[in-house]
């Protein structure tokens, strides 16, 4: 892993900006099309124009192609709150890169796109952003199943580069992608394991039921949480699925899974007319007020909506930063340029995934060429070469120079706010962090309690800290 965040080289500069502000920390659709939508976090009065990231560099000089980038992402259906958080990361993204110079001579675009939270608005939107608008690449979807169909119906046939940020279920490593289809996070493989042990060993239940969207996130994870909760001796006394859309009630499906007496209920779903409608419906019925929540569930509205109060102390998963200072400097950033941070999990991860096509388009030569981009992805992500990271805020030198590095043939090795973006031959990152988060009520806010490391070629699970603790150095991948 680059060193570029350990040296902190603008922290000064960031808090001396930050002073006198209330600086909160959050944690991390339908049939509707959103195409083209301009994102509501824009950069507020709080965000000093002094501190703002990627300014002063030498910009992008030439006249070249620019480098088009689709971003499918959620402004409407069960996740539409993600969507924005992701945009405000691509736009980030691409201003560091056209501060630096750009690619190629031309100027990384950002094209939006709303996947709607659903497969058919998602391959009609993803077809547009190809056809009419012209992208190179697709950074999208958030939901798996929405991954998929884009993957399997336009990006794989069409030979169109797709990095999601946000799917992690396990089905994605066999998707019949043509190799075009990558992933930022690791997958679900790793979270369900995370959860598992903390069940059954922080919390201490030995018997509870999930609810889980039915679709390939939630199935991948559900299977996965309860292989690795029976194996430690626990009990899934039912596991009950409902369907991906939104609904206003889901009485029958609560009466299903609370039926066995469990100790608490794992939500494995989105927030928006799924988690935040059949949490409401368990407190108000009396019918169970333990849960555990996920990445899925790891949204500050839904607490906000039904009260704090009535899940103070509760524990969820998510994904999390191999080396807590990449993402603490990330955070920073975004929070300087937007003037409050983001409240949904995987914004880093959106982030890395627009850097990572722009410094394979640079190795490769051309910002219209998917399939080149696509095959210069893995030599600018992956060992060996020298490790380089965005370094965005005091000067853009780490990305320029990766970009010069990339573009004069040398071998570089990217690695990002979220971590590791080595890709396997499935375009799965194999090597990732999952965190623990808690809610605390009286702040209002989600917080990161530990953080795991999980290695998916040797099974291999290893707390490194809690973020206060974690050290500088970051335990590196088996070979």
């Amino acid at each position: 892993m680059p060193q570029w965040l350990i040296r902190h080289r603008w922290l000064g500069i960031f808090v001396a900006i930050s002073a006198g502000m209330l600086v909160v920390f959050a944690a991390c659709g339908d049939d509707d099309e959103g195409g083209g939508e301009e994102s509501p976090a824009a950069t507020t009065e709080e965000a000093s124009p002094a501190g703002a990231p990627c300014e002063g560099g030498s910009g992008v000089e030439g006249a070249g192609e620019p480098l088009k980038i689709g971003l499918l992402v959620p402004y409407t259906g069960a996740l539409s709150t993600f969507g924005p958080d992701y945009e405000s990361a691509a736009d980030l993204a691409a201003k560091c890169i056209n501060n630096a110079g750009g690619v190629n001579g031309g100027e990384v675009e950002i094209v939006t796109g709303d996947d709607g939270t659903a497969a058919q608005q998602a391959v009609t939107e993803a077809t547009r952003l190809v056809d009419i608008e012209g992208v190179v690449a697709i950074v999208g979807g958030a939901a798996s199943s929405v991954s998929l169909a884009v993957a399997e119906s336009v990006t794989g046939p069409g030979q169109i580069l797709q990095i999601s940020p946000a799917s992690t279920s396990p089905s994605l490593t066999a998707a019949n992608d043509s190799d075009f289809l990558f992933r930022t996070p690791i997958s679900d493989a790793a979270q369900g394991v995370v959860l598992a042990q903390m069940v059954s060993e922080d919390l201490g239940f030995t018997s509870v039921c999930a609810m889980y969207v039915n679709n390939a996130y939630g199935q991948g994870l559900v299977n996965q949480f309860e292989e690795s909760f029976t194996e430690a001796g626990g009990t899934l006394t039912a596991k009950v699925p409902h369907d991906d859309t939104q609904a206003v009630s889901y009485q029958s499906q609560l009466q299903e899974c609370t039926a066995g007496d469990p100790e608490a209920l794992v939500a494995i779903s989105y927030p928006v007319g799924q988690a935040t409608v059949y949490l409401r419906e368990a407190l108000e019925g009396s019918l169970i007020d333990q849960f555990v929540f996920v990445d899925g569930t790891k949204e500050d509205d839904i607490f906000a909506e039904l009260g704090w109060d009535q899940f103070d102390g509760m524990k969820g998963t998510a994904a999390g930063a191999l080396k807590l200072e990449f993402g603490e400097e990330f955070d920073a950033n975004f929070e300087a340029e937007y003037g409050e941070p983001y409240s949904s999990p995987f914004v880093r991860e959106a982030f890395d995934a627009v850097v990572a096509t722009a410094l394979a388009a640079a190795a490769a030569g051309s910002n219209t060429d998917s399939v080149a981009i696509r095959d210069a992805l893995r030599d600018v992500s992956n060992e060996p070469g020298t490790e380089y990271g965005p370094g965005i805020i005091e000067s853009p030198e780490d990305l320029s120079a990766a970009l010069e590095a990339a573009a004069g043939g040398e071998d570089i090795n990217y690695s990002g706010a979220s971590g590791s973006v080595d890709f396997d031959e499935n375009g799965d990152v194999l090597f990732g962090a999952i965190e623990v988060w808690s809610i605390d009520a009286a702040n209002e806010d989600l917080v990161t309690e530990e953080i795991f490391s999980v290695d998916l070629v040797t099974g291999e699970v290893e707390s490194i800290g809690a973020p206060e603790a974690q050290e500088e150095g970051s335990p590196s991948p088996s070979p």
